[in-house]
């Protein structure tokens, strides 16, 4: 279901799944550009109490045990485990139920580096669910998209489920995420609002900017989302939003200004007209978004999963040809795209046979069919150690 925000993590760091108890409250239902180099809380009076209209908001912390795409209409479902249950569940949005179907998208794909007190906070936190309230300030751990500096609103990616193909499916960025942390038996933990009967966690989105019948469960520091550590020690983050809600919010967390979709140039709402359309934000142009620099075995012979592929993203308003760009590596390689066009807003990953990405670190550009160099990435070494895991680049 839609639950309908600004953004800062401040960090040195819909849904009805299950019956209602109440089939008029929502809350009763059992139920990733450069990001900053470190954290710095947005000053809040420590004495300060916010609203928090969530029941019970907390952290759940586990070990994942199978991902669902599609388990249900309008969710994904995790089943992870603790110390008291093996069948615990974990409903993961992915569309919304409003008129704009669309969910915001951010990653991080090494979340240690820039919040290193944040999650040693989380890794001393024993198996199980805890309650969570206030600011970080009064000794919460609670999730603020809009007040801590974890990542930027205009970072995010605007992503729908049912749409036709798979350029801006949804499961194309969650699955891989989360089925690699079932197979490692990563730890999980998941930010949201335990089930009434306590057999697991929903609201696991943003949970402040909401207009409409969500408008109640407005709230700052209660915002929901997935956090991953790996046994190799690195830590990855999944966030989300709707496309409906706004991306800032006043002290209560209610809706401030223009939504997700107007900033990240995704279309205005129903009714509204082209008049009242402002100028998207997000920076024009393709980018590349990510590459599988590593493949699982040898480089242009995989053992399984795809080859080495270089995923581009349309941040631009309009729809791109693409016919006669290169990709190209450090080396000068380079590969010709022959009929490939992005729509706004979609993605498409291009396999590159003859342009080796190096497991040493290397550079990857992308150039138009005159020549000119429209967006250059670097990665490292360490981040072309992890064998069939994508390296992510607008969304660290």
């Amino acid at each position: 279901m839609y639950k309908g925000g600004s953004c800062a993590l401040a960090l040195t760091g819909r849904d009805s799944v299950h019956p209602l108890p109440s089939p008029a409250s929502r809350s009763s239902r059992p139920k990733v550009s450069p990001r900053p180099a470190k954290f710095e809380p947005i000053p809040i009076f420590p004495t300060y109490h916010p609203k928090m209209p969530l029941k019970g908001y907390g952290i759940w912390k586990g070990t994942p045990t199978k991902w669902d795409g599609t388990a249900k209409p309008g969710h994904g479902h995790i089943t992870f485990s603790d110390t008291t249950s093996t069948r615990l569940d974990a409903a993961v949005n992915i569309e919304s139920k409003s008129s704009d179907s669309r969910l915001v998208y951010w990653v991080i794909r090494d979340l240690q580096p820039v919040s290193a007190t944040f999650t040693h906070s989380l890794q001393a936190l024993p198996r199980g669910f805890h309650p969570q309230k206030g600011t970080l300030e009064t000794g919460s751990l609670g999730l603020d998209f809009l007040r801590l500096n974890l990542f930027r609103p205009q970072d995010g990616i605007l992503l729908s489920h049912n749409t036709p193909g798979t350029s801006h499916n949804i499961l194309d960025y969650l699955n891989p995420i989360l089925n690699q942390a079932v197979v490692q038996k990563a730890d999980i933990y998941l930010f949201g609002e335990p089930y009434n009967d306590k057999t697991g966690i929903h609201d696991i989105h943003m949970n402040q900017g909401n207009s409409g019948q969500w408008k109640k469960d407005n709230g700052i520091f209660q915002d929901g989302g997935i956090i991953l550590a790996f046994p190799d020690g690195h830590w990855e983050g999944i966030f989300l939003a709707f496309a409906v809600q706004t991306y800032k919010t006043d002290e209560q967390g209610m809706p401030v200004g223009d939504t997700f979709a107007k900033l990240l140039g995704g279309g205005k709402q129903p009714g509204e007209s082209d008049e009242e359309e402002p100028e998207p934000i997000v920076g024009d142009g393709i980018k590349i978004e990510a590459a599988l620099v590593n493949p699982h075995g040898p480089d242009q012979q995989p053992t399984r999963g795809d080859g080495e592929t270089v995923y581009l993203l349309n941040r631009s308003v309009t729809t791109v040809d693409l016919e006669g760009w290169r990709i190209e590596n450090g080396s000068g390689q380079s590969h010709v795209l022959e009929g490939v066009s992005l729509a706004v807003q979609s993605k498409k990953g291009v396999a590159v046979p003859g342009v080796a990405l190096g497991n040493k670190g290397g550079v990857i550009s992308l150039k138009d069919n005159g020549g000119k160099l429209v967006h250059q990435v670097k990665y490292s070494r360490d981040q072309a150690q992890r064998e069939g895991a994508l390296v992510y680049f607008l969304q660290k």
